[in-house]
């Protein structure tokens, strides 16, 4: 498809990248001619220098050509302006990167006047994403799936755990309906069998309907997150802030911010929250604070090299649970993550939910792929499709389909309920299937079989 990408930042760089690597045609469109220079150098895309928003700008790059266009600038305004003209224009799709708290009212949401296909948030997703942590603290990552009835966690396997040793068909016998997906040991990511054996130190990856992964989630290490410290006011603690706050979780909350106004505005928009102005990355600080008292800490600040220093330093006094915020996915290659109990990426975040829009406007031959999920740092895709019509996966037991090696048929949505299938389970018209795999860039259904 012909995508136009304008805004050439850290999400715009990271969707260009992905768009390339799935054979999209991409324009860049930056006002920054070294940014331009730089990105069109690595990818082999189109670059024009210039502002989004400006009529003979989006005309140069053939807008009324464009399938998608996708404005992720740092102005929420420009980025609106620039999608409504595209779309005015003969642009099919428009996609907008809006951060601003105030454009979060129903009139940009659920009655959505502009008319965009998609509107993507970063720091609102990373904010459910955190919350997702806090309501499983054991877990590393915890992403949803059909409306929120497959639940996909990621679980370090402890030295003491009752897993240690346990076979995966003896897993599936004690803990029912929950189905291990993929398991990373020493580095290493394999889709395992049912003779596969777990040790100590695996993360495993698994599925189950919501009730059971929580039950599995507590029975094996009960712990309850019931206070919070945020380090850094910016909008993701905004968001997260809102999100406890709707959800009526009883949690004690304090945040600690450097910068004087921010940290007195968050205290007027939170009257019942205990706000400190200081250097939340500071040793003499967060002693001060107690830190090591609570049961989770989020490290938010702007820069990703003192929010990693600072959970380093919180996982030394004995946080149990700690929740780094990381932009700079390179910095993820050089950290021992062990570290960290979680670490939350915005810009990962949203460059899989743009990916996973344009992949489901893409493909819609043979089944419409409706989720995409990246996890254990990219290495993970667990895609959601929908069966549309009778084709080479239907009619047959899952063991006689011929499935790649690393893909596996974690679950199978039908009628509205979660089915966690075994060999001699069908698929049928309508269903929809979620699968784990460790192949990248699968864009339609047929990917999954082998020929």
């Amino acid at each position: 498809m012909k995508i136009i990408v304008v805004g050439g930042g850290k999400v715009g760089t990271a969707l260009c990248r992905s768009l390339v690597a799935e054979n999209h045609d991409v324009i860049l469109i930056e006002q920054d001619e070294a940014v331009v220079n730089h990105i069109t150098k690595r990818y082999d895309i189109i670059g024009i220098v210039g502002n989004g928003a400006n009529f003979k700008i989006l005309e140069q790059a053939d807008v009324a050509d464009c399938d998608i266009f996708v404005a992720l600038t740092e102005q929420d305004e420009v980025n609106m302006v620039s999608a409504v003209l595209a779309k005015k224009m003969g642009a099919k799709e428009t996609v907008v990167r809006v951060r601003n708290p105030e454009y979060s009212n129903s009139y940009f949401k659920e009655k959505n006047i502009l008319g965009f296909s998609l509107v993507v948030n970063p720091e609102l997703l990373a904010a459910r994403y955190i919350a997702n942590s806090i309501d499983f603290p054991n877990a590393l990552s915890v992403e949803h799936f059909a409306g929120g009835r497959v639940a996909f966690m990621e679980f370090k396997i402890k030295e003491e755990s009752p897993l240690c040793q346990m076979t995966l068909s003896q897993f599936r016998k004690k803990y029912g309906n929950i189905i291990i997906c993929a398991i990373e040991r020493q580095g290493q990511l394999t889709i395992p069998d049912g003779d596969f054996t777990l040790q100590a130190f695996d993360k495993i990856f698994m599925t189950g309907n919501r009730v059971e992964i929580v039950n599995f989630h507590n029975s094996i290490r009960p712990q309850v997150v019931k206070s919070l410290l945020l380090i850094g006011a910016g909008k993701i603690s905004y968001y997260l802030l809102n999100i406890l706050e709707n959800s009526k979780r009883k949690i004690d909350l304090k945040v600690i911010e450097i910068d004087q106004k921010r940290a007195e505005w968050f205290s007027q928009e939170f009257p019942d929250l205990y706000v400190i102005q200081g250097d939340g990355t500071s040793k003499d600080i967060l002693m001060e604070e107690r830190a090591g008292n609570f049961d989770a800490v989020a490290t938010l600040t702007g820069v990703d090299e003192e929010n990693i220093i600072a959970s380093m330093f919180l996982n030394s006094v004995g946080v149990q649970k700690n929740i780094t915020k990381v932009n700079r996915t390179s910095l993820l290659e050089i950290i021992d993550r062990q570290d960290f109990s979680s670490i939350v990426t915005p810009k990962g975040i949203a460059v899989d939910t743009i990916m996973h829009f344009i992949r489901g406007r893409y493909n819609a031959r043979y089944s419409n792929l409706e989720a995409l999920h990246h996890v254990a740092n990219g290495q993970i895709e667990t895609l959601q499709f929908q069966i549309r019509e009778e084709n080479k996966m239907t009619g047959k037991p899952l063991a006689q389909l011929k499935l790649k090696k690393g893909v596996l048929i974690a679950a199978i949505i039908r009628n509205g309920k979660a089915i966690f299938p075994t060999g001699d389970d069908h698929l049928l018209i309508g269903d929809r299937i979620i699968v784990t795999t460790l192949i990248s860039n699968i864009t339609k259904i047929y990917d999954l079989l082998e020929g």
